[in-house]
């Protein structure tokens, strides 16, 4: 198949016109399957560890208007709402209200953070994960919630349709090397001024709450 971006470029030389038909072209929506035993893998595990340790480290806010290491913290009411999001279906629901529609931007910050817990939701319990039920409930409240463009994103996640950055890394996490882990977050933190950021944010966090949750249980 030909390279789209050569074609435009070649299109662009003076003198030429460029007609596209696209009658027949095939839309795919990447979907993230759950993956439940895998996600807890001592080498899913570790790629975690090591991209929660990554975030900590890093010295500017995210698009909530605090660092990382806040986000993630062990304490405190960012952790209360993930928590909240792996408890049941009601609290799911009062976090996702807290964090929808949070944070300024056509997508916002707390849309991100949202987004990612909802792609953990999906790879540790498919969709009977409270956040994802949680989600589907909302829906027809989203347009009030959230931006048109953050709505659209939720609702799609809702679906387990999300962006190929992130299903790549969420996919290589329990088998790729943290080489490989990290090559594929730092991609994914390239999307958007700090989307990208938030939405990795949101996946560990919802992570870390759901291993806290599963060692208080034990």
């Amino acid at each position: 198949m030909a390279d789209l971006g050569r074609v435009l470029a070649a299109a662009r030389a003076p003198g030429l016109a460029l007609r596209l038909d696209v009658q027949g072209v095939r839309v795919f929506r990447p979907r993230l399957a759950s993956d439940p035993v895998r996600m807890r893998s001592d080498r899913a595990r570790a790629n975690l560890a090591a991209a929660g340790a990554w975030l900590r480290g890093l010295p500017t806010a995210l698009g909530l208007g605090v660092t990382a290491a806040q986000l993630l913290a062990p304490r405190g009411r960012w952790r209360e709402l993930m928590a909240a999001l792996q408890r049941d279906v009601p609290s799911a629901e009062s976090a996702l209200r807290a964090l929808v529609g949070r944070g300024a931007g056509s997508t916002p910050a707390g849309d991100d953070v949202a987004l990612g817990a909802l792609a953990y939701g999906w790879a540790a319990k498919g969709q009977d994960a409270p956040a994802v039920t949680a989600m589907r409930s909302l829906i027809p409240e989203l347009c009030t919630l959230t931006t048109a463009l953050g709505a659209s994103y939720l609702r799609a996640a809702a679906r387990a349709e999300f962006g190929g950055h992130l299903i790549a890394w969420v996919r290589a996490l329990p088998h790729a090397s943290q080489l490989r882990t990290q090559g594929l977050a730092t991609r994914l933190t390239r999307h958007g001024a700090t989307s990208g950021f938030d939405t990795l944010a949101g996946f560990v966090a919802a992570a870390e709450a759901a291993d806290a949750a599963q060692l208080t249980r034990m």
